[in-house]
Order: structure tokens, then C-alpha cells, then sequence
């Protein structure tokens, strides 16, 4: 019997997302019809609500049509563009989970984590040897940035973060007897995470000007992410004692910059203080910020006809990529592009990898993936890099698609901590 209920209310469930998808499609196909309207008050009208109906809606776009006027065209391409724009930046938010749970296995949990936040948790117990029980907890979280949602299940069940862990995702593990919990030790601030973890103080007995103190700061960040890199500016610290005395901070016109290892969530900015005198027992407060360079969302642009293209452009959101030609040396296939961002933030300078490690492949006319077998820089500017892909092809890539995988946007963002009542050594 209840079986059967589940099911109904399942196909009723079903039944209502789809009518509210075929009156969404319906809204969407009166509007993109109305861009082409009469009086240009109307043709307006249509372009605003597309954009105020969100990135929802991209999927719902038609492609440009040869029956459409130029003006058309115009529009829906401002959509279009503003629509991804919103997807890409929407993507460096933070993700917020709500879940209302009594009794609910830690499995379940951390699977409806999972799902809610698009981030990989990888529960590494068994490799440390550690118990691997499935507790029952009660869980209530109404919107709470995905890291400070993971630390209450994580207390609630006496486990902690191996920050460790060379894979994507968070590593977990059981907390010792030990470890202290993770709320309460740390803010949060959109995606990221800060705790202070160690203070390192130096006291020279014979000269002053050797003594100093370090607060190593480690920060952490969804997993879903991968920053290009994160800057503190040392101007930015603002550090006091317990009686609300400042502690001067060495070297306030020096930035601090850390570039993450491809595929870690957490990474440590050492702040370097003036030490202070015995008589202060703690940081009573610890405020900052910093500044990541994010990629956004990944777009794919896709390149036909590639025996006669040359210099076809494709715009996603803030993103050009220009596939300049393709050439043949023999059995190899050289596929020449220009990757170019509106707001590149420095992520293109020389010493970063990143884009790199970006995919790019072709796909032949049964849609089988070909890896390519190398590549070489062809150009490298503040906002511009170009790269060669070579392929070993038997026949030439006359039916083949180029395929190119790049984010919408870069964004440079400041976010802010503040850690208070930090016990000196």
C-alpha cells in the first residue's frame, strides 16, 4: 500500500515539474517571437523579461534562425550572453544545503550533501584504518553555506577533515580524542572557510629585531571549485590583543600570494605579526581578506567544418575562443586557437598553468573522443593565450568537431574572515 502511494505521488510529482517545464517553454517561445516585434517597445519588453527569467531559461533558447531579422538575432544573442554571464558568476557562490532530518543515517547525509552542493566527499576512514560505522543523527540546516553545513555533520559525528587528502574532494576521517570540533573555530565567508591552525612565535634573547610571529591562516574552499590563485593583502590585516591594544603587522605593503595545487580544497597563508610582549596572553581579534581569482562554470565550444575554418569566432559569456586555422604536417593535425577573457585578473601570466590543463579534443562523426597528442604556446598576453593541439589522424578531420572546454568568466572576488580569542604560545 504504501509502495503504491510513493509511486503515485511520485508520478503526480513528476507530472506538475513537467507542466511547469511546458508553461516555462511555452513563456520562453512567446517571448523569443516577440524580439521580432512590430513596435520597439515590445521588442524591448521581451528582452528584459528573457533576462529576468534567469539562466534557467539557457536550455530553453532556441538557436539563431535564418527567419529571424537581424535585430532578432541581436537580441537574443544580449540574452543569451547575459544569461551565461549570471550561470558563470552564480557558480563561485556559495552552495547552501537544507535538509531536515531525524534519524538519517550518516550516509544518507553526506550523500544529500553531495547532491545539493555538487562537491565530492570521500569518506577515508577505512584507509586510516579508523572505525566505518553509518551513525543516525538529526540534522536540521535551512540554507547553510555547504563547508559550516559539512562541519556540524562532521561534529555531530566525531569526524574531522584530512586536509591531506590529493584528490578531488573533501577527505574524511575519525577526529582523535584530541582534536577539538570544527565549528566554532573557524568563519565562513561565500565558499571559503578560515582557522587559524598554529602560531609560530621566535623570541631572540640577544637582539630584538630577530623576534617575530607568524599565524599560519588556512583557508579552504568548496571542492567544486579550483581557484587560479589567492592574495592577502597585508594592509588588509588588522590584528588586536584581549584589551582591544593593536599588534602591529610586519611588512604592511607586502601581498601575499599562494597558487593551489591542481585539485586541493585548502591552502596557508602565513601573516607575519610584530610580537608582542609577555603580558599578552591572546589575539582577541583577527580580521582580513582575501582576494581568489575563480574560474566560473565550464562552457564548451564546439568548431565544425575544420579542413576550410579559419579565424571562427565563438563567445560564451566573458570568453573568445578563436579557432585561427588548421593545418596538416604530414599524419599530424595541428589545431591553432586564441583563448581570450573580458576580465582576465592576472590569470594569464606566464607562471600559471591552469588553461593547460584545459580539455580540448576532437570528436569524430560516430562522436568518438580523440585525445590530442600534444601541444605547444603560440602566444601568451595579459588577456590572450594561444595553443596548438596536435592530432595523428589517418584521414583528414573533414566530419570531426573540435571541442574546446574553458570557464564563462574569471572573476577576482574579496572575502572576508574574522577569528577572535586566538591563545598565543
Amino acid at each position: 500500500m504504501y509502495a503504491s502511494m510513493l509511486m503515485i505521488g511520485c508520478l503526480l510529482l513528476g507530472q506538475a515539474e513537467t507542466a511547469v517545464d511546458e508553461g516555462l517553454q511555452i513563456q520562453v517561445r512567446r517571448l523569443v517571437r516577440q524580439l521580432d516585434a512590430p513596435r520597439l517597445a515590445d521588442r524591448e519588453e521581451a528582452e528584459a523579461k528573457l533576462i529576468a527569467a534567469g539562466p534557467s531559461i539557457l536550455k530553453l533558447l532556441p538557436p539563431d534562425s535564418a527567419r529571424a531579422s537581424a535585430e532578432a538575432k541581436q537580441r537574443l544573442a544580449r540574452v543569451r550572453n547575459k544569461l551565461q554571464m549570471a550561470a558563470a558568476k552564480a557558480a563561485t557562490n556559495a552552495s547552501q544545503i537544507t535538509l531536515e532530518a531525524k534519524g538519517m543515517p550518516l550516509s544518507e547525509i553526506m550523500a544529500e550533501l553531495r547532491k545539493q552542493s555538487g562537491n565530492e566527499i570521500v569518506d577515508l576512514r577505512e584507509d586510516f584504518g579508523h572505525p566505518v560505522t553509518d551513525p543516525k543523527l538529526d540534522v536540521s540546516l535551512d540554507k547553510v553555506p555547504f563547508l559550516k553545513a559539512l562541519d556540524e555533520v562532521l561534529d555531530k559525528a566525531e569526524l574531522t577533515v584530512y586536509p591531506f587528502h590529493q584528490s578531488a574532494g573533501v577527505g574524511v576521517v575519525g577526529r582523535s580524542e584530541t582534536q577539538k570540533p570544527r565549528l566554532g573555530k573557524a568563519c565562513y565567508d561565500g565558499p571559503f572557510r578560515f582557522e587559524t591552525t598554529s602560531i609560530l612565535a621566535k623570541r631572540d634573547l640577544r637582539d630584538t629585531a630577530g623576534e617575530a610571529m607568524k599565524v599560519i591562516l588556512e583557508v579552504a574552499w568548496e571542492p567544486r571549485l579550483q581557484p587560479i590563485s589567492i592574495m592577502q593583502r597585508l594592509s588588509d590585516l588588522k590584528v588586536v590583543d584581549e584589551n582591544g591594544d593593536p599588534i602591529q603587522v610586519d611588512s604592511t605593503s607586502v601581498k601575499l600570494e599562494v597558487v593551489p595545487v591542481e585539485d586541493d580544497s585548502t591552502a596557508s597563508l602565513s601573516l607575519p605579526l610584530v610580537l608582542p610582549s609577555r603580558d599578552v596572553k591572546r589575539i582577541g581579534k583577527l580580521t582580513g581578506k582575501i582576494e581568489p581569482t575563480i574560474p566560473g562554470k565550464k562552457e564548451l565550444f564546439t568548431f565544425d567544418n575544420l579542413t576550410e575554418a579559419k579565424n571562427v569566432e565563438k563567445r560564451l559569456a566573458g570568453t573568445k575562443v578563436t579557432l585561427e586555422k588548421v593545418r596538416r604536417n604530414n599524419q599530424i593535425w595541428e589545431v591553432r586557437i586564441r583563448v581570450g577573457f573580458d576580465t582576465p585578473g592576472g590569470a594569464l601570466e606566464s607562471h600559471r598553468g591552469w588553461i593547460f590543463r584545459n580539455e580540448a579534443y576532437l570528436k569524430d562523426a560516430d562522436g568518438k573522443r580523440i585525445p590530442h597528442d600534444g601541444m605547444q604556446t603560440t602566444r601568451q598576453t595579459e588577456d590572450e593565450v594561444g595553443i596548438a593541439y596536435m592530432f595523428v589522424l589517418e584521414k583528414p578531420p573533414e566530419k570531426h568537431t573540435f571541442v574546446y572546454e574553458a570557464p564563462g568568466t574569471i572573476a577576482t572576488s574579496q572575502f572576508e574572515y574574522t577569528i577572535e580569542d586566538i591563545d598565543l604560545p
